[in-house]
């Protein structure tokens, strides 16, 4: 399936698509969207943490959403980057609440990482618009972001979590899925699909429930489906259900035990430029919030993510793993009754990390390498001093030296502690 990401831009100025043959064989065929059903618990946690859910938005980097964030690992002072028109550009605030699309394919992120010293990233842009060079350097703060800033005061956020690979979302998603991405290294999907193991066979094999909500497109199949033997068991295709059925489930306390939430065909909420980002925090807003007030949230714990930064600058060099990464650093909020209260995160990790909380937390095999030696979310948490509320008070104070201007920035009562691990914590 030939599925690109600028699918934004030409839908706004084109009114059409070009629909590849693989996603008009998705639209003859869609995966069906079941009533919902209690799901039973079935496989017994080691941690308290008995229901995850995963929430991965689209296309944003940290220093891009977080960058200004107090205590973080942020936008240095007094840095700028060349232009590619001559001229040199610096990180700014973005006084919008979206941006045009930029360059984000394998070739690109690669040549914005240029050896190590990312600082190409405003070049890259400008080969496809030399106006883009500045939208490449911005950033958003909490005058736009303003929820996700509340989160990120009042639980823990992860200021080292990198994208799996340099290069797009699907290779990404495939890692936060599989551990690898099956040598893919673009967007587009084989018609035979990807035939490699997941995190929903061990899953099905172990007895740990799950479900994956997806947004509902006609031209797109939620990328669990393209897994031959997912695609060919009904049992596990009842579970890719529409995300139409999420409020459902949740007030009725029917959260299994792993949850993925996937709104990556929804320009609306994904965040994907030119998406608004704040109407895709408002919906992010109304699906935690849903979560929070559900019976099981005294277990739950919630990974905010995002799948790669969308070509957008970051400071930080991503460590080089292996021949495909990591990628750049994208944002990473741990909400939960468990996760430390006003905490930054400094511990290298990646989207393997996710599969490798699945596999300590309910007894699962490590799918890859990668997954073995990824960083371990568990410093994210605290089990001993558990809070039960959604969120606590908080206090708006002023960062002094805040790059970004403007209003105080809200906080939790204790400001955010950084953490003290920057290697990989195996």
């Amino acid at each position: 399936m030939a599925w690109s990401e600028r699918r934004w831009a030409l839908t706004i100025f084109l009114a059409a698509m070009l629909i590849p043959v693989a996603a008009v064989v998705s639209f003859l065929n869609p995966p069906a969207s079941l009533p919902a059903v209690p799901v039973p618990l079935i496989a017994d946690a080691a941690t308290p943490i008995q229901h995850l859910v995963i929430i991965m938005k689209e296309n944003h980097g940290f220093d891009n959403y977080f960058g200004t964030f107090p205590g973080v690992d942020g936008v240095p002072l007094n840095v700028s980057l060349p232009d590619g028109q001559g001229g040199t550009v610096s990180p700014h605030w973005l006084n919008s609440t979206w941006t045009w699309d930029l360059p984000h394919d394998r070739g690109s992120m690669i040549q914005d990482y240029d050896g190590g010293r990312n600082d190409l990233f405003a070049t890259v842009a400008a080969s496809w618009s030399p106006s883009l060079a500045s939208v490449a350097m911005g950033y958003y703060d909490e005058r736009q972001l303003g929820y996700y800033w509340s989160l990120a005061a009042n639980y823990t956020i992860g200021d080292h979590y990198f994208q799996s690979v340099l290069g797009p979302t699907i290779p990404n998603r495939l890692f936060s899925l599989a551990g690898q991405a099956g040598n893919l290294s673009t967007n587009d999907i084989p018609l035979g699909g990807i035939d490699i193991p997941t995190v929903f066979d061990q899953m099905e094999a172990r007895g740990v429930s799950w479900r994956y909500y997806y947004s509902p497109s006609l031209i797109y199949n939620p990328l669990p489906t393209y897994f031959p033997r997912l695609r060919s068991s009904p049992d596990m295709m009842a579970k890719v259900v529409s995300m139409d059925l999420l409020s459902r489930d949740l007030s009725a306390g029917n959260l299994p035990n792993v949850t993925f939430i996937d709104s990556e065909a929804s320009l609306e909420t994904s965040e994907h430029p030119p998406g608004n980002v704040t109407t895709g925090e408002a919906w992010s807003a109304g699906v935690i919030g849903e979560i929070q007030a559900s019976p099981e949230w005294p277990s739950t714990a919630i990974l905010l993510t995002w799948d790669e930064n969308g070509g957008f600058y970051d400071h930080v060099p991503p460590p080089q793993v292996d021949a495909w990464g990591y990628g750049f650093r994208v944002p990473l909020i741990v909400i939960s009754p468990h996760a430390r209260r006003g905490f930054v995160d400094s511990v290298v990790m990646d989207h393997t990390s996710t599969l490798r909380f699945i596999a300590d937390n309910w007894g699962l095999p490590y799918l890859t390498g990668r997954e073995a030696n990824s960083g371990k979310l568990s410093s994210a948490f605290d089990f001993v001093n558990v809070s039960g509320s959604a969120l606590p008070r908080t206090t708006a104070v002023s960062e002094p030296g805040y790059l970004g201007g403007g209003p105080p920035v809200l906080l939790a009562s204790d400001a955010p502690r950084r953490g003290v691990s920057l290697a990989v914590d195996p």
